[in-house]
């Protein structure tokens, strides 16, 4: 039976399956960050800003094990596409506050995964995730008083962030993240309020 990741139907899409529910970081996920733990040690983020989806938390967890001592915060903003896949639907918060004590969720609104939801049988589309993003980073990062700020996200989220919301001239800056992936960069919003990255 052909794979159809567009389709809501279990037997053709298995990323509809309930199974799949906020999935763990797999197994190569886990050595690809600690793989990546010495390079991440040199940064120094005032804050680390993390995806409410486990994989995304045991990523930053892994890969940001020395920076243990700087505030953690979830934000929806840099989650993972919206609606359909089951695996970018997040747990209950109140359940993974319970996982994570240390980590601020006040800034997710809602206990259970509403934004995810609310896009019933369909994908976020791309230009909703831009917006989404650029939300993010007007709305969320620009105000911010910390200068380093660590992003821990995901690879479509970042691919959309970088070539779809953020004006970027540096194609290695633009291409796809792998697992636990560090890139630093310095982000400045011109008077229009539009990402700019060098």
């Amino acid at each position: 039976m052909p794979i159809d990741f567009d389709s809501a139907d279990p037997m053709l899409n298995p990323a509809m399956r309930s199974e799949i529910l906020d999935p763990a970081l797999t197994e190569l996920g886990r050595q690809q960050c600690k793989a990546r733990c010495e390079e991440v040690g040199l940064l120094n983020p005032e804050v680390v800003v993390v995806s409410p989806l486990l994989r995304t938390i045991q990523t930053a967890r892994l890969s940001f094990r020395e920076h243990r001592n700087v505030p953690w915060v979830a934000h929806e903003g840099c989650r993972e596409e919206l609606g359909l896949l089951v695996g970018n639907k997040r747990r209950p918060i109140i359940e993974i506050k319970e996982d994570f004590p240390d980590i601020d969720f006040s800034l997710v609104e809602h206990d259970e995964d509403e934004l995810w939801d609310n896009y019933g049988d369909r994908r976020e589309t791309l230009l909703e995730k831009a917006d989404r993003i650029y939300e993010f980073f007007v709305d969320f990062i620009k105000n911010r008083p910390e200068k380093e700020i660590a992003v821990v996200g995901h690879s479509a989220w970042l691919f959309c962030a970088l070539n779809g919301v953020m004006e970027i001239e540096n194609e290695d800056l633009r291409r796809w993240f792998l697992t636990s992936e560090v890139r630093s960069m310095r982000v400045s919003f011109a008077p229009n309020e539009k990402c700019e990255s060098s």
